[in-house]
């Protein structure tokens, strides 16, 4: 099989994983956020994005030094799993006697307890990190998929039974807590390797060197997208965060369903591709295609996000769905740069995406700060705008390396994003016009369904030329299963 077969059926597995962890996620939230108050959801929301950064300082980058080298060494992947178990338990006391009491000092007391007990997940990450590489590096994606949608279902089911006998947020916290335990287990005894004794300090200084630069652009680049949510908790309390997480929530998944998979196996790919040309001329590719694919769903669901909101959620979180309006226009930029950070990444210039990681952190804490004392609406507003602006700087690194122009970056998503755009448009025509006065659940088929068709029917009357090579491209990298169905899509609107 090669190397575009592999891209083509990983993603595919991890889209599977991600549908199905991100579907079993959602249900317990959902149950839970119909159980528990806003004030409830803050709590639990900000020590998850304590635990979110802490499993970025166990992994240290040093997954990705497993996926990139160019020959599997026992000494040095034992090297790896060593410093990673070190950096687990380093995290874990810091989180427990440190991060723990500060949270509780200038967030909120009661989120203290809940993070000393999800500290447990840092040691479990810790111990699993190495066998994922392996697992990446080999194109095992179909276990990983596995593992995931195993964990998710068993640890969802035992949520939704700890929310139904009045556990509250543990219930959450334990989801969370067996989850992570699960996929740790499934991932070692499926990567099928052990550490042996052995020790390279030469290796370590290797392994570093690669990572640390990674690791700190991943921690700020992490800060740096929570960074609203922090600044929201902080400044306004348990209560308004979690009316933001609702509202960011389902993007979330669509995150996890659309993103996470290309996201996750891109670096595997473009990590074999010896030549930089090479390089940039597949991420262009991948572009192409993620930008056709998740435009239309992310500029659709900030269509959509009131009324989902209220139909899944509940009239109380009314509010979340404007939210998820505002920052569901915002992740169109985020879906090139991610692209660009992949490709700098596989091409060991991880420095760069540390200085964009910054640029972004930097620009997130002076939005974030400006937008809060205007409202929730106005910060998640202010996130979209800075995603937008701060696209440029990813474009012109991805110039200075590989030296194809931003104006050649943005020819390529243009079709996507027009189209996009004037769906979004369509769709809230319809609404004003059509399904004001629907029930919930006929006014969403209906936005869905219409969405579908003006987007359609714009890509292949506008941009009739640009979509035949999306998906010429799109049938060369996908599995030989899938390729009949988009060759019948292909005749189906006439690009043949």
């Amino acid at each position: 099989m090669n190397l575009k077969q592999n891209l083509g059926r990983s993603t595919a597995w991890m889209s599977l994983a991600a549908s199905g962890n991100s579907i079993i996620s959602f249900i317990i939230f959902i149950v839970l956020s119909r159980i528990l108050s806003a004030t409830d959801i803050g709590l639990v929301a900000f020590a998850l994005i304590v635990v979110e950064i802490g499993k970025l300082i166990v992994n240290a980058g040093i997954t990705q030094a497993v996926i990139q080298r160019a020959e599997w060494d026992n000494t040095y992947a034992s090297t790896c799993f060593y410093l990673n178990v070190f950096f687990s338990v380093i995290v874990t006391f810091v989180t427990m006697f440190v991060a723990a009491p500060i949270l509780a000092h200038y967030y909120e007391p009661a989120a203290a307890p809940i993070l000393k007990v999800l500290a447990i997940i840092f040691f479990l990450e810790g111990l699993k990190a190495v066998h994922e590489g392996k697992l990446k590096r080999e194109f095992s994606f179909r276990v990983i998929a596995l593992r995931t949608i195993v964990g998710s279902l068993a640890s969802g089911v035992l949520g939704i039974y700890l929310a139904f006998n009045g556990f509250g947020v543990w219930a959450l916290v334990w989801q969370q807590i067996v989850c992570q335990l699960l996929i740790s287990y499934i991932t070692i005894s499926s990567a099928k390797w052990m550490p042996n004794f052995s020790y390279s300090w030469n290796y370590s200084k290797q392994i570093l060197s690669f990572s640390t630069p990674l690791t700190g652009a991943q921690i700020i680049g992490n800060i740096g997208s929570k960074i609203f949510e922090m600044l929201v908790g902080i400044m306004m309390g348990p209560a308004a965060l979690g009316f933001f997480r609702v509202g960011g929530r389902a993007l979330y998944i669509l995150q996890d369903v659309v993103l996470k998979p290309l996201e996750t196996t891109i670096l595997s790919a473009l990590s074999r591709i010896e030549q930089p040309q090479q390089q940039a001329l597949g991420v262009m590719r991948i572009i192409r295609m993620s930008c056709y694919i998740t435009f239309p769903i992310f500029f659709g669901a900030a269509a959509i996000g009131p009324e989902f909101i209220t139909f899944a959620f509940g009239e109380k979180w009314e509010m979340s769905g404007y939210i998820m309006t505002a920052l569901a226009i915002g992740i169109a930029p985020l879906v090139v740069s991610q692209q660009i950070n992949a490709v700098l990444t596989a091409s060991g210039n991880s420095h760069l995406v540390m200085v964009l990681a910054s640029i972004t952190f930097v620009a997130n804490c002076v939005f974030g700060s400006i937008a809060i004392p205007f409202g929730l609406i106005a910060t998640a507003l202010a996130f979209s705008l800075r995603s937008y602006l701060t696209l440029f700087f990813n474009l012109q690194f991805f110039k200075r390396v590989y030296g194809f122009g931003i104006l050649h970056v943005l020819k390529i998503a243009a079709p996507s994003f027009i189209s996009s755009l004037l769906m979004f448009a369509g769709l809230f025509a319809i609404k004003l016009f059509v399904t004001n006065s629907l029930p919930p659940v006929l006014a969403l088929i209906i936005l869905c369904a219409s969405g579908a068709v003006i987007y359609a029917l714009c890509v292949r009357i506008i941009f009739k030329q640009e979509t035949k090579i999306f998906l010429l491209e799109t049938i060369d990298l996908v599995p030989l299963k899938l390729k009949p169905v988009l060759g019948n899509i292909q005749r189906l609107i006439k690009l043949t």
